[in-house]
């Protein structure tokens, strides 16, 4: 009777050790199959070439006098003409929105040795025969104009005035890929101004500009933003 008992305890835990070898094969044949990998992304980023050509931006303009007309009630301007200043490109892969600007330098009027002017208390004031450096500086201005093709004669109409101060006023549009745009200015003497000199005391400023001032000094210069964008917002 004990060795039937134990031959059947063997049997029970031979069973036993084999069913629980079964599950473990069943658990392996039933389970999910995997797998992983790896990869890569690239992005390629949009490029960004805004140039004015290979030198600074410089222009010399000719010599420029007052109108030599007499004083009959209407303000006398001269001007040196539409003169080219730069082409601005656009070399890169998204579009730009160029603004100009043109401010007077640091040392606005120069003499022959190239130092600022001595100016006076002011023509009239009360008889002063030298201009203050605001009478003095306020007979020169500066325009800018800009257009899509370069023009060997560029005028006042084949080209558009840059006029940044009109309440229509929208930043020039540079197309990518290589488009440009081409800049021009023209600096004016404004020999009669209404508030300050006309007439006899504005052609004593005149003449003290000739025989004092050498040479007018501007600043111009240019900023470029991005207009659009990669890939395009849907």
């Amino acid at each position: 009777m004990t060795k039937k008992k134990s031959i059947v305890s063997k049997l029970l835990f031979l069973m036993l050790l084999l069913t629980l070898i079964s599950c473990c094969f069943l658990g392996n044949t039933f389970a999910r199959y995997t797998s992983g990998g790896s990869g890569s992304a690239t992005v390629t980023v949009a490029k960004w070439d805004i140039t004015h050509g290979a030198e600074d931006i410089a222009v010399a303009f000719d010599k420029l006098s007052p109108d030599m007309d007499e004083y009959k009630g209407t303000p006398r301007t001269h001007s040196t003409g539409l003169k080219f200043v730069a082409t601005i490109t656009n070399s890169g892969d998204v579009d730009a929105n160029v603004t100009l600007s043109a401010a007077k330098d640091e040392i606005f009027l120069q003499n022959a040795e190239g130092t600022a002017l001595t100016y006076g208390d002011g023509i009239g004031d009360p008889d002063g025969s030298v201009p203050n450096r605001a009478q003095a500086e306020e007979v020169f201005s500066i325009k800018l104009y800009y257009s899509t093709t370069a023009q060997a004669s560029p005028t006042k109409e084949n080209t558009t005035l840059y006029d940044d101060t009109a309440e229509s006023f929208e930043p020039i549009s540079v197309k990518a890929g290589g488009n440009s745009i081409f800049v021009y200015a023209e600096v004016i003497w404004t020999s009669d101004i209404t508030g300050s000199l006309t007439g006899a005391a504005a052609d004593e400023r005149d003449t003290w500009l000739g025989k004092n001032a050498a040479t007018v000094n501007y600043v111009v210069g240019y900023t470029a933003v991005q207009a659009s964008e990669l890939p395009p917002t849907a």
